[in-house]
């Protein structure tokens, strides 16, 4: 079945794509790569920081073509391809699933030209916004929304909390909104989704950001910030 993943066949993907870096200067995905974050979250409730961690594993073959399969400790994996379009996700797999499912449409990561200007849109869930009184609490299991995509910097320096500086680094900032029901007040309400990533040269993914934040009522949200620490 097309949409199955054979990791020994055809052989001659497999040689090809095996130890080399799958991604590009801005998004390396060298086989074995490791990279954890530190997430912390500025939230209306109270929510504990955690760490994450994203592994390259082995290369793979997905419909034919070769794929870089990257990790993330919560038990998700994501099939990756570049091509001289930019870097897009073509399928995912939890830990429980035999095998990754395809992505209706190709769900970018990066959109070339890595230049100011480029955009791009995906469907995008909220990842912090909650339900205060009802269940299931988390929106992110029965909202949408198409969020646009824009490179804003192509030379931007990025700080971390170690001290250390990275340059020249993609800012790219992602924005949609939700029209929610917020309080009786307010009624219905645009709420802005807004992220911020940092791709810097040979590293990929240093920094992000993303803000859900709601007025007071029915809702809570608030801003998580993810930086790597190794």
């Amino acid at each position: 079945m097309s949409r199955h993943i054979f990791l020994c066949a055809p052989l001659a993907l497999l040689a090809a794509c095996s130890g080399r870096d799958l991604g590009n200067e801005w998004f390396p995905l060298r086989e074995g790569d490791e990279q954890t974050l530190a997430v912390s979250y500025r939230m209306d409730e109270p929510r504990e920081p955690e760490q994450w961690v994203m592994r390259v594993g082995e290369p793979a073959v997905f419909q034919d073509q070769p794929v870089a399969v990257r990790h993330h400790s919560a038990g998700v994996s994501y099939y990756l391809k570049m091509d001289d379009q930019g870097i897009r996700r073509v399928a995912l797999r939890t830990d429980i699933d035999e095998q990754p499912t395809a992505d209706a449409e190709p769900v970018w990561v990066l959109k070339a030209p890595y230049q100011v200007g480029t955009e791009w849109t995906t469907v995008t869930v909220p990842y912090l916004l909650q339900r205060r009184n009802e269940h299931p609490r988390d929106l992110k299991f029965t909202h949408k929304a198409q969020m646009t995509w824009r490179i804003e910097a192509v030379d931007d320096t990025v700080k971390l909390a170690d001290g250390s500086e990275h340059q020249p680094c993609l800012r790219v900032v992602g924005q949609a909104r939700l029209n929610l029901y917020t309080d009786p007040v307010n009624g219905f309400t645009d709420v802005p989704l807004i992220s911020r990533e940092w791709y810097c040269r040979g590293e990929g993914l240093v920094k992000f950001e993303r803000e859900e934040k709601v007025p007071a009522g029915f809702m809570t949200g608030g801003v998580l910030s993810a930086e790597r620490v190794r």
